[in-house]
């Protein structure tokens, strides 16, 4: 069987959950990091003219978290009941929401503007925080070691990943007032697979 495949650029971005995902699961893969210039050429024959694609046991999956949902069912990290994978969905979609709110600082630092980043902070983070107090009353309703419970699941990971993002804007006070989320932030961020991980790849 053919190892799986993730085409995306040289970024962490929109695959990096999946890269996450199959990291912690103990998954070989390959990790095909394509320029602008061979994105252009690639553009006409993908199935949604865009990237991350995900290429596992003869079929190709696009659409970046149903290429990370399908991995975390795949290799175990969904969920063990169908109520922990509905509450790592959930969390996951929140994250997005995040996402989305803090992404004017995240596209002006990636285009070098730092003026404007510098502008778009204090609404970002204004967003941003009630947002990460709501999902700290999630997680801890639910007993506060993960998202989605007692089990790490790629919810945990997308999050982990969200803090390096958070960390990269120079806005990790946005959970100040989260410590369970705080807590959790460190503990995947120490996770073997996903530290070894980060320094060879997100420095």
């Amino acid at each position: 069987m053919s190892k799986p495949k993730i085409t995306y650029f040289d970024l962490p971005g929109r695959a990096e959950i999946s890269r996450l995902i199959l990291v912690q699961a103990g998954v070989d893969f390959d990790d095909e990091r394509v320029t602008r210039e061979a994105f252009a050429g690639m553009k006409p024959n993908l199935p949604y003219g865009q990237l991350p694609m995900l290429e596992v046991d003869g079929h190709t999956i696009c659409q970046s978290i149903t290429m990370a949902r399908f991995l975390a069912n795949k290799y175990g990290l969904a969920g063990n009941t169908a109520m922990e994978k509905a509450y790592a969905d959930e969390a996951v979609d929140a994250l997005g929401d995040i996402g989305v709110a803090m992404m004017p600082m995240y596209r002006a630092l990636r285009e070098n503007d730092l003026a404007t980043k510098k502008e778009k902070t204090p609404e970002c983070v204004a967003k941003a925080e009630p947002m990460f107090q709501n999902l700290e009353k999630r997680m801890t309703s639910r007993g506060g070691k993960y998202l989605a419970g007692d089990t790490l699941t790629w919810a945990d990971l997308y999050f982990g990943n969200m803090c390096y993002m958070a960390k990269m804007l120079g806005v990790t006070s946005v959970m100040d007032k989260c410590p369970n989320l705080k807590d959790l932030a460190a503990r995947v961020a120490d996770l073997p697979a996903i530290k070894k991980w980060n320094q060879d790849h997100n420095q």
